[in-house]
This record gives C-alpha cells, structure tokens and sequence, in this order.
C-alpha cells in the first residue's frame, strides 16, 4: 500500500497530474490533452479526466483507494456552476473516495506566487489577473473568452496578432521581416486560401499548440519591430489587467506590494516580460516581483500534503500566507 496525493494543473491546453508520497517524494506524473469541460462537455471530461489519472497511477502502482487527497486548480472555473460542475467530476471518480478541492488556475498559482497576499498576472493560452489584499478581500479580472475581446496579452492574443500582421503583408501593406518568414513556414504558402484555412483551424478549441509565439519571440530578438511591438502589447493588456486588479483592492500605497508572475507566455518570453516588468515597477515603484521556481502541479501537490497533515479547509489554507 502506497498512500498519496495528488496535484493537478488543469489548463487550456494541457493537464498534468503528479503523484506525491506523504514524505513528498514524487511517485509518477502524467501529462495529457485538455479536461476543459467548455471545449469537451462534462462527460468527456470526466472520462478524460479518469483516464489521465490512471496513466499517473500506472506510473508507480498506485490504487485510487490509497489517495488521501486531490486538489486541482483548473481553467474554466469561472463561476460558482463551474466550480460545481468540476468538483462533481473529481468527487465522483470510480475507486477514489478521498476529500477533493478544486479551484480556479489563476487562485492555485497566485498562492504559489504570493503565499496568499498580493496580486498575480497569468498569461499561457489565456490571460487573467489575481489578487487577495491583507484583509482578505478578492478580486479577478480577465479571463473571458476571445469572443468577447477577452484573454488579452496571452498566447491566444500574440498568435492573432500574429497571424493579422501576416494578412497585411498578403495586402501588401507590410515589408517582409523575419516573422513573416517564419509565419509563412507554419502557414504553408503565401496565399489568402492558405492563411484562412490555417486560421480557421486556429480558430477551433482546443487553441492548438502553433508555437506562434515562441516565433515573435525570435523574431523580436532578431530586431523585428512588428514582432517587438506585438509582444510590447501584450504586456501592456497584461499591466492594465494587474493595474486594475491593484486598483480594485486599494493597494496602491502598500510598501509591499508582491505581483506574481506566471504561465508560459509571460515567463518564456524575455522581450514581453521586460516591458512587462518596467510597465510595473515605473507605475508601482514598491513591487517585489515573484516569478515561482515551482510549477502549478507541484504547488498542488505541496497544498495537498498541507492539508492532509494540518487537516480542516483546503480553502482556509489558500487564504493564509505560508
């Protein structure tokens, strides 16, 4: 018998599920497509969701009757019947019967960031801005979905951005520049059939994994102002949803004032975290900037031991600066 936890990051366009023995030692890990109830509908969600679980469990041996608890932070809690909906999928998982907490991406990582206090920008394949003040009152902004001009500065964002600078290069408005070139590569050919098809596949969810943006990044770092000025956009749609979130929580004056950094697209792109980080520290000259060395799994994971060895609510645990 092994008894463990387990930490999940559900996201947008991955899921990764790592098992941990109680002493912390990490048994198995598994990462597999999406769970996003939005994109799958709840029953393949579920069955998505069961399936990533035991290709984990098949790592080291494990039972689902040895899990002492799971938590989860997840994209698309976005309201008190999502959350509903997602936890019902955990709580019914056949063979588990362990205490579950499942909670929104953003507030999972924000507690990694912060310890509980501060705000935190969160920019992957989506967008959204976190923060929990010392008196414990809350705030989100972002995360709506693109339809309504939402998930600004994220990798949805550089990727239309992207693909909108090559249709006016097709127009004949743009000279040709290293991220046109790399653009043509992924698109195929240099037509306007080409680019509408490539786009509406772009434009079915799941949003595929097109590594647009790891092109403006090279592209920028060779000199290219369209992709520097793509990738100093979305910084700036990232600092207005952190300076917003700031302003909503009254924590302009604090001498303390922790922002956390995170998901793939704020954290791997040199060029739009520097502009990132001066948009920051010229407005909020008092900012500690955390970027975590953890990913969310483990963060999951380090909650769940937390948890089962302090007892009580998971929730209190995530309100509490560690």
């Amino acid at each position: 018998m092994i008894p463990y936890v387990l930490g999940i990051d559900s996201g947008g366009t991955k899921y990764l599920v790592r098992a941990a023995a109680l002493d912390g030692t990490i048994l198995g890990e598994f990462r597999g497509n999406t769970c996003s109830h939005y994109y799958l509908g709840k029953e393949k969600a579920a069955r998505e969701t069961l399936n990533n679980l035991g290709n984990c469990l098949a790592r080291f041996g494990g039972r689902p009757q040895e899990c002492l608890r799971i938590v989860c932070g997840s994209t698309g809690y976005d309201s008190p019947e999502d959350g509903a909906l997602i936890t019902n999928i955990y709580e019914n998982l056949p063979g588990f019967d362990c205490p579950v907490y499942c909670v929104n991406d953003v507030e999972l990582a924000h507690y990694i960031a912060t310890g509980g206090v501060g705000v935190l920008a969160l920019a992957g394949t989506g967008s959204i801005a976190f923060g929990r003040n010392k008196n414990g009152k809350e705030v989100r902004v972002g995360g709506w979905f693109k339809s309504i001009m939402g998930d600004e500065g994220s990798g949805r964002y550089i990727d239309a951005k992207a693909l909108h600078h090559y249709s006016r290069w097709l127009d004949g408005c743009r000279p040709s520049s290293p991220l046109l070139k790399e653009i043509e590569r992924v698109v195929g050919s240099p037509t306007r059939k080409a680019l509408m098809d490539y786009s509406l596949h772009m434009a079915s969810p799941p949003w595929p994994a097109a590594n647009l943006g790891e092109m403006v990044d090279r592209a920028a770092l060779e000199g290219d102002r369209y992709a520097t000025q793509i990738l100093h956009d979305a910084a700036a749609c990232n600092f207005d949803l952190v300076q917003e979130t700031i302003q909503l929580l009254h924590m302009e004056q604090e001498q303390n004032l922790c922002v956390g950094i995170w998901g793939s697209v704020l954290m791997n792109s040199a060029v739009q975290r520097e502009e990132f980080k001066r948009l920051l520290l010229t407005h909020y000259p008092q900012t500690t900037i955390s970027i975590p060395k953890k990913d969310a799994a483990q963060g999951a994971v380090d909650i769940a031991l937390r948890w089962y060895r302090e007892g009580g609510s998971c929730w209190k645990i995530l309100r509490n600066r560690k």
